[in-house]
């Protein structure tokens, strides 16, 4: 049966409210899709040089075991060649600027490490950590990562050590197996080869860490705050800034990281 009561105004009104339940949906849809925001990371790492070596233990600190491990890092180029790989901004950019000049002021303290970068976070989307690294004097090493992760807040997880190190040859087996005389006893396999003892055939070599100091810490950290995370010998601080879109971010689609 033929209904009587249509009119163009009701489709009209019909109409109009198709239009306003798909514009709705396709806004919701967007805010659900949406990539993410922009930030500007920030940290100092330094050394307390006055502290009481007697309060440390080294026996608890977890041998510094280097992984193989996709890292991000910091470099140079204003145009990054890797999406592993983020511009370094320069000290006097960042927002820890007059920090960083005090801490290099201070004779107790020793600014080991400083980095500050710009980077899109997506919700629920792990992201490769942060590398760090710096060889200084006296065979001592800083390493570690800064892994940022976003969901509902904004996480910022140091693991680093600073460490001394010592690279030792070792030798094989089999050349020690197959020498017609055997001047030394088994135990010397389990030495490791002195550094002028470099003429002697080796297999490779070892890179052997000892007095280590091991940071490991998480933070949960709003906008613009400024977090000092504190340990007997190290220091950390840090902070993440939220920042507009990069220009090259909007001429330029960013590939997920």
């Amino acid at each position: 049966m033929l209904n009587t009561n249509f009119t163009p105004s009701s489709l009209f009104r019909k109409l109009l409210l198709i239009c306003i339940f798909i514009s709705c949906q396709a806004q919701s849809n967007a805010e659900e899709m949406s990539p993410g925001s922009w930030h500007q990371i920030e940290y100092i790492i330094f050394q307390h040089l006055k502290t009481d070596a007697h309060i440390l233990r080294y026996e608890d600190t977890p041998y510094p075991k280097q992984k193989p491990k996709q890292f991000s890092y910091l470099v140079k180029s204003a145009y990054p060649l890797s999406p592993f790989q983020f511009t370094r901004l320069d000290s006097n950019s960042m927002k820890l600027a007059d920090a960083l000049r005090k801490l290099k002021q201070r004779r107790d303290i020793k600014v080991l490490d400083h980095g500050a970068w710009q980077q899109e976070l997506i919700s629920d989307l792990r992201i490769a950590p942060v590398k760090i690294f710096n060889q200084m004097e006296s065979n001592t090493e800083l390493f570690g990562e800064l892994q940022i992760k976003k969901s509902r807040f904004t996480h910022a997880e140091f693991s680093i050590f600073l460490t001394e190190s010592r690279t030792f040859n070792y030798a094989d087996i089999k050349t020690w197996f197959f020498t017609p005389q055997l001047s030394g006893a088994i135990f010397d396999l389990l030495s490791p080869l002195s550094d002028d003892e470099s003429f002697i055939p080796h297999a490779g070599t070892q890179k052997v860490y000892f007095n280590s100091l091991h940071l490991k810490e998480s933070r949960r950290i709003k906008q613009g705050e400024v977090h000092y995370i504190d340990h007997p010998a190290l220091g950390v601080i840090v902070t993440i800034n939220d920042i507009e879109t990069p220009e090259h971010a909007l001429i330029y689609d960013n590939p997920v990281r």
